[in-house]
């Protein structure tokens, strides 16, 4: 179209595009005297200068581009999703908490007295002289076995005939031989919260990583469960509101020299456990003879908000209870349900490590596995020669930090989200002289297990910048720089599509602009017809041209 035309074709659409600015001229008029963010009803006030409206527009810019700075700020700050550890409860009470599992392990693990019982029970009847012998030895082996801390070094064990003895269960023999309730616990001795209790009936002998342990206020084994059953979910395991000495648990344990053998490797030592009551296994503390030990125990409660949902477990580091994944159906620790399952990742992954290292697994340390089979005498070797391995949790990036690499085990474990921690220390004292044992091959140990203090701090661990937040923040940063609210920015949203169709409408606007569009649509039409230019020579009404034919046309 040459530009002489267009006055013509303006005049011949009866003006439509000078009416069209106009109406959006006139629209945006309205909005500017109508609109509540700041400044923009400046732009049409008849009684300004020039001057002063671009005063106006130049704040606004500026306002404008501070917003979407200080915007683009808190989009960083909230797509970082940092976590904040706060004080929920500066005072919560420590009888909401469960009292924990107090487990005794003494160091030498065998009965030595019951060897002869033990061998009519194990070997067969009229057994070898080289049968027998074989069998003492893997006793004396079995003194001192524990997961990680073998004393037996591999050279020992390279010198027995533990072959012989490899029909022998090694978890039958140890549950036989090892020192039950009623061989340590002085009777009579156990108060809990100053009130006397059977010794017997809630010390129950149960298995750790450190071998079979008696343990009080568990709830992992058949007979824990039976207790709990019998005295309600509620009242066990137990809980305790006091705080202070011979507030807790007390009991004496007394150990004589006849469960040793002659020239044992084992002390006479007994350590302490203090664990979570669905905890299989623990960190241990030695009390030495005739003495008197104060345990004092501090829980530290810490969970882990919904919020943090959206943030990977890994950077959390910690997991809901339906965020773990399922095992096995044959994984020994299954039915014991998640959150035990999440409790004891450790112990479960030091078993992958045997079970890798010496192709068994032993029920001494850790859950019935039936899918792998048990460890035989001859195994004893593999604990020995690996025992540096099973001995040390290594951490994954710790190699970098270190100038000699140490073997270990590396295990990904993660903790619960509702993560309860007991944090321990020891006092040991003396004996006084009227207080220690008649007898000399007796060594008396004085236990008392309490609470620290009767309130602890119960912390929350959350989003640091939650999306409420932002909304919060830009709200107050858009009312700070514009005077703008949520209203404001629907009255935009409005005046931009419904009101400006409105507008079109109300002036009839839509009218001409159907006249345009059915005259657009004749042109292109005669177009295809071969009816715009001259060079047509032979024009064919009502019927639209192939491109490929009359090629010499316009197309």
């Amino acid at each position: 179209m040459a530009k002489g035309d267009k006055p013509a074709e303006t005049a011949k659409f009866g003006g439509s595009e000078k009416c069209l600015l106009d109406l959006l001229r006139v629209h945006f008029r309205s909005y500017c005297e109508k609109s509540t963010i700041h400044c923009v009803r400046y732009f049409y006030d008849p009684q300004l200068h020039n001057l002063e409206r671009v005063i106006w527009c130049v704040l606004l810019i500026i306002s404008i581009g501070l917003s979407c700075f200080f915007y683009l700020l808190l989009s960083e700050r909230f797509v970082s999703q940092k976590l904040q550890t706060v004080v929920h409860d500066p005072q919560y009470p420590v009888f909401l908490v469960q009292f924990p599992a107090v487990g005794v392990c003494t160091d030498n693990r065998i009965n030595w007295s019951k060897l002869e019982a033990a061998k009519e029970q194990f070997l067969p009847t009229n057994s070898s002289v080289e049968l027998v012998e074989s069998f003492t030895v893997l006793v004396s082996r079995l003194e001192t076995l524990r997961f990680g801390s073998y004393l037996a070094n591999l050279a020992q064990l390279e010198d027995d005939n533990l072959e012989a003895v490899g029909f022998v269960n090694l978890t039958e023999l140890a549950i036989f031989l090892t020192l039950k309730c009623e061989d340590i616990i002085v009777t009579h001795s156990c108060l809990w919260r100053s009130s006397s209790f059977n010794c017997c009936e809630y010390f129950v002998l149960e298995k750790t990583e450190f071998g079979f342990c008696l343990v009080f206020n568990s709830e992992i084994s058949p007979r824990s469960k039976a207790i709990r059953q019998k005295e309600g979910h509620h009242f066990y395991p137990r809980h305790n509101a006091k705080a202070g000495q011979s507030t807790g648990l007390n009991f004496d344990l007394l150990l004589s020299e006849s469960f040793k053998r002659p020239d044992s490797q084992a002390n006479d030592n007994v350590y302490i456990m203090i664990k979570k009551p669905d905890q299989l296994s623990n960190v241990v503390y030695s009390m030495t003879q005739n003495t008197e030990t104060y345990v004092t125990v501090r829980p530290d409660l810490t969970w882990t908000d919904e919020t943090t949902r959206s943030i990977p477990p890994e950077r959390r580091n910690c997991l809901f209870a339906d965020e773990q994944h399922e095992l096995d159906s044959q994984d020994s620790a299954k039915k014991f349900g998640k959150p035990f399952q999440l409790t004891n990742c450790l112990n479960r992954c030091h078993e992958s490590y045997l079970i890798q290292l010496c192709n068994c697994s032993l029920p001494i340390f850790f859950l019935q596995n039936r899918r792998i089979k048990e460890c035989d005498a001859a195994s004893l070797r593999c604990l020995a020669r690996h025992n540096d391995i099973f001995s040390y949790d290594k951490r994954r990036d710790e190699d970098a930090l270190f100038s000699a690499t140490k073997p270990g085990m590396t295990c990904s474990c993660l903790v619960n989200c509702y993560l309860l921690d007991y944090y321990t220390a020891t006092t040991t004292l003396p004996l006084s002289a009227h207080k220690l044992p008649k007898d000399p091959q007796q060594k008396l140990f004085k236990v008392d297990v309490h609470y620290q203090v009767e309130t602890t701090p119960l912390y929350r661990t959350s989003l640091e910048f939650t999306i409420i937040d932002l909304i919060a923040n830009l709200g107050g940063i858009f009312g700070l720089c514009l005077g703008a609210s949520m209203v404001s920015a629907f009255e935009l949203v409005y005046y931009l599509t419904v009101g400006l169709a409105m507008h079109l409408y109300d002036h009839k606007y839509y009218r001409v602009l159907g006249k345009q569009l059915r005259i657009k649509w004749r042109k292109f039409k005669g177009y295809l017809k071969n009816e715009v230019g001259q060079l047509a020579e032979v024009p064919v009404e009502g019927k639209l041209r192939h491109p490929f034919n009359n090629r010499k046309n316009v197309w």
